[in-house]
């Protein structure tokens, strides 16, 4: 992964090479990666608030390598499992990936898919776990439902039931209180890195 990252870093002639470093002059840089179907951040604007000042983007996809150009300009990268956080190649190396994982014992897949591929890269990896409360499967199914009550139950009965609960129906509203200090871990990283 190091050295595929060098080449995409050489490929889009990416600038950055270190984050940004926290100091009264600056503030770092978060891009939240917007999902707009499944796993959606239905609190988005609340956690962007909850960052205090970040910037968000939002414009629509202007190709590889401006997107590559963009994201390199940002610190730290979160979202919802999914795609969209493979945008991490292009973060500069020493930046952080924030992954929130969709409830219902994803953390295993979520971590070999982005969390070990982003540590390789030279990237912090922090990963939220998303609790039943979290999840829209709640309001959805109930509490008694297998899905919420016994997810290993519905892991154990096929790749097609776990995909169809965990990957394709929920979305997520985070705990902001109990989010907060994946945050804080992300800026601590980045004050560590002089």
């Amino acid at each position: 992964m190091h050295d595929f990252t060098k080449l995409i870093r050489d490929i889009y002639a990416l600038p950055r090479t270190s984050p940004t470093i926290p100091s009264p002059e600056k503030r770092p840089r978060l891009l939240v990666i917007r999902r707009t179907h499944t796993r959606r951040l239905v609190n988005e604007e609340e956690v962007v608030r909850a960052a205090e000042g970040v910037d968000l983007r939002r414009d629509e996809d202007k190709g590889v390598v401006a997107n590559a150009r963009t994201v390199n300009t940002y610190d730290v990268v979160l979202g919802v499992h999914g795609a969209g956080l493979t945008n991490m190649l292009f973060l500069p190396p020493g930046g952080v990936l924030i992954q929130v994982v969709p409830y219902g014992k994803m953390d295993h897949i979520a971590r070999l898919e982005y969390g070990d591929p982003a540590r390789d890269m030279g990237l912090r990896y922090l990963e939220y776990i998303v609790a039943a409360e979290e999840s829209t499967l709640l309001e959805m199914l109930g509490p008694e439902h297998p899905a919420i009550k016994d997810p290993e139950s519905v892991h154990r009965s096929g790749w097609n039931n776990m995909t169809h609960f965990y990957l394709n129906k929920q979305s997520v509203r985070l705990d902001v209180a109990r989010f907060a200090p994946t945050l804080a871990q992300a800026f601590d990283h980045l004050r560590q890195q002089q």
